[in-house]
C-alpha cells in the first residue's frame, strides 16, 4: 500500500514537471512567433577597407560572428575581452575564414573601471581612428556580488563598463566620423524598472533577481542610447538593438536544471550566433541607417521599445548619475 502511494506521487510529480515544461515550451514558442516571426538578415554589401572596428566580447557567440563579418568586409578588427586564450583562438579563426590578417586582441575587463581606463588609454595612443564601436559584451545568470568599484557585477559589465569605455573613446570616434556606436540591449528591458537610487544596489540571490538585474542593465543600455544620441555631433550615431534569443553561453552559470531547460528551448526555437549577429552587423554597415540615432532595432528594422526609454527626465537622471559613478566629467 505504501509502495503504491509512493509510485502514485512519483507519477504525479513527473506529470507536473512535464506540464510545466510544456507550458514553458508553449510560452517560448508564442514569444518566438510574436517577436521573431522572420529572422532579419543584413543585406548590405558595404566594404570597410581602411576602417577600424572594436567589438567587446568578440571572442565568442554574437561578438565573434560580428567581428568575423566586419573582418570579411576588410576592416581592421579589434577583439576586446578578458580571456586571452579564447581570444587568440577567435583571432586565428577569423583570419583563417576571412583571409583578413588585421584582426587583433586587446585585454579588457568591463567589471573593472581600472581595466577600462587602461584599455582606452592604450587604444587612444595606439590607433589613429575608430569607425565602429560595438558594445556587445555582456553577462547574465550571476549571483549578486559587488565589483571592486562597488557596483553589481551584471550592471557593471552590461552597462557601466560599456558606458565608461564609450565615453573615453568618444574623441577618437568623433575624429573618425562618420562613425557608429552600437549597443547590444535586449527585449527583456521591457520588464525592468530603473530608479537612480538603486542603480548599483544588490538584490537577493536567485534566478528572479538575476533576471531582474539583467533586464535592468538592458533598460539602462536603452536609456543611455537615448541620452548619448542627444549629445553626439553630426556624423556620429548610436543605436541599440535586441539580437534575438540566441544560443550562447551567456547563461552558462545558471543552475544545471535551469540551464538544461534553456538549452533545450534554444536548440528548438532560437537563433545561432551568426543569425543573432545580423542586426548588429546591419547597424554597423547598412547605408539606410547612416544618420539614424537613438533608435532601437530588432531583426534589422526599427522596433517598439519600453515607454520608460522616452521618459526624458529618467534618461537625464540616469545619464548624470552614470557620469558620477564612473567619475567622468559632466557633459551637456
Amino acid at each position: 500500500m505504501i509502495l503504491a502511494i509512493g509510485y502514485y506521487f512519483i507519477i504525479v510529480a513527473l506529470i507536473l514537471l512535464l506540464t510545466i515544461f510544456l507550458l514553458v515550451l508553449t510560452s517560448a514558442l508564442y514569444l518566438k512567433l510574436r517577436l521573431e516571426p522572420v529572422k532579419g538578415v543584413c543585406t548590405s554589401n558595404v566594404r570597410l577597407d581602411g576602417k577600424t572596428a572594436l567589438v567587446t566580447g568578440g571572442n565568442q557567440g554574437i561578438g565573434l560572428e560580428t567581428a568575423r563579418d566586419l573582418a570579411a568586409r576588410g576592416a581592421r578588427v579589434l577583439i576586446a575581452c578578458r580571456d586571452a586564450k579564447r581570444a587568440a583562438a577567435a583571432v586565428a579563426d577569423i583570419a583563417a575564414t576571412t583571409g583578413n590578417k588585421l584582426v587583433e586582441f586587446r585585454p579588457l575587463d568591463l567589471a573593472k573601471f581600472s581595466s577600462v581606463r587602461k584599455f582606452a588609454e592604450d587604444f587612444n595612443s595606439s590607433y589613429d581612428r575608430l569607425d565602429i564601436l560595438v558594445n556587445n559584451a555582456g553577462c547574465a545568470g550571476l549571483d549578486s556580488e559587488f565589483t571592486e568599484d562597488g557596483i553589481d557585477v551584471v550592471m557593471q559589465v552590461n552597462y557601466f563598463g560599456a558606458f565608461l569605455l564609450t565615453n573615453l573613446l568618444l574623441d577618437k570616434l568623433i575624429a573618425s566620423k562618420p562613425s557608429r556606436i552600437i549597443i547590444v540591449s535586449s527585449w527583456l528591458h521591457n520588464f525592468a524598472n530603473v530608479s537612480v537610487d538603486d542603480l548599483y544596489k544588490l538584490g537577493k540571490d536567485g534566478i528572479p533577481q538575476q533576471l531582474n538585474t539583467y533586464s535592468k542593465s538592458k533598460l539602462c543600455d536603452l536609456l543611455w542610447t537615448k541620452a548619448l544620441a542627444k549629445r553626439l555631433p553630426e556624423g556620429v550615431t548610436v543605436n541599440a538593438l535586441h539580437p534575438g534569443v540566441v544560443k550562447t553561453n551567456i547563461f552558462g552559470r545558471l543552475p544545471a536544471f535551469a540551464l538544461k531547460v534553456v538549452n533545450i528551448l534554444c536548440d528548438v526555437l532560437f537563433k545561432t550566433p551568426k543569425e543573432g549577429a545580423q542586426t548588429t552587423i546591419h547597424l554597423c554597415v547598412a547605408e539606410e541607417v547612416e544618420g539614424v540615432r537613438g533608435k532601437y532595432f530588432m531583426e534589422c528594422k526599427e522596433a517598439e521599445y519600453s515607454r520608460k526609454a522616452d521618459d526624458d527626465e529618467l534618461v537625464e537622471l540616469v545619464w548624470k548619475e552614470s557620469l558620477k559613478m564612473t567619475s567622468l566629467k559632466s557633459q551637456k
